[in-house]
């Protein structure tokens, strides 16, 4: 929501150029199971319980990777219903716009004890709070959600198939180029990598007129919705179940 970004004015937000020549720094295909796997282990530096401790204090220390981990972690969690999700955070969109800041507010506190990472609801509660006057609120959860695109700019500069961006959820692609990136949305599509992973393509369009195409990998997303299969087999298997009836 471009509002936000603009009244409270703390992200950094990163040019096309920036898009264009990042640096890829993580591999979807290598690394996604690798990492899930660290964020189980009460053990490891990787732990989601640790990390979450550390991103819900807002600590400093955390690096871009580890905050990836912590939404990767997130991934495995029952709470993590990314499409039936969208419903609630929107929800909180609603009531802010609809200048219900207390009603927003509450639901959006209420969303994030069990969906910490859900950066539409964090920003919605930093305008909450701003527009309540509590600027020391509103710059923590900011914080937070910055945190996060910075961690998805981690992940992949989303130039190309070959390097798309992690995103949680399916909306969350939209959030970053309108909020981190500070673009409007142009076309909107879907497809798949080389490995037949997910992907939201999104058109990023400037003020200048210049427009870049970016890719966000969403398969953890359909793996959650579909219970495991692809979007072709819960297809056929839809197609199916109508010719048995």
């Amino acid at each position: 929501m471009t509002r936000t970004i603009k009244t409270i004015g703390l992200l950094l937000f990163i040019t096309a150029g920036q898009i264009v020549y990042g640096q890829t720094t993580f591999n979807y295909k290598d690394d996604f199971k690798k990492v899930l796997d660290k964020t189980k282990d009460q053990n490891n530096n990787l732990s989601y319980e640790k990390l979450l401790k550390r991103f819900s204090v807002n600590d400093t220390t955390l690096t871009d990777f580890e905050v990836l981990a912590l939404l990767i972690g997130f991934t495995d969690k029952p709470e993590y219903k990314p499409y039936d999700d969208l419903s609630t955070e929107r929800e909180v969109y609603k009531l802010n716009g609809e200048k219900k800041y207390k009603e927003g507010l509450e639901l959006g506190l209420k969303f994030i004890k069990t969906h910490p990472l859900s950066v539409k609801t964090l920003f919605e509660i930093a305008y909450s709070y701003h527009k309540l006057n509590q600027e020391d609120s509103a710059k923590h959860y900011v914080y937070q959600g910055q945190r996060i695109f910075k961690a998805m700019y981690f992940s992949g500069n989303g130039k190309t198939k070959d390097t798309p961006t992690f995103a949680l959820g399916p909306a969350d692609g939209q959030d970053y180029i309108y909020k981190f990136v500070g673009a409007d949305i142009g076309t909107m599509g879907s497809g798949s990598d080389k490995n037949g992973d997910f992907l939201d393509i999104l058109e990023a369009k400037f003020e200048d007129g210049q427009t870049v195409t970016l890719y966000f990998i969403i398969q953890h997303a359909t793996d959650k919705m579909f219970g495991g299969k692809s979007i072709e087999e819960e297809l056929k298997g839809q197609k199916k179940k109508k010719k048995n009836k």
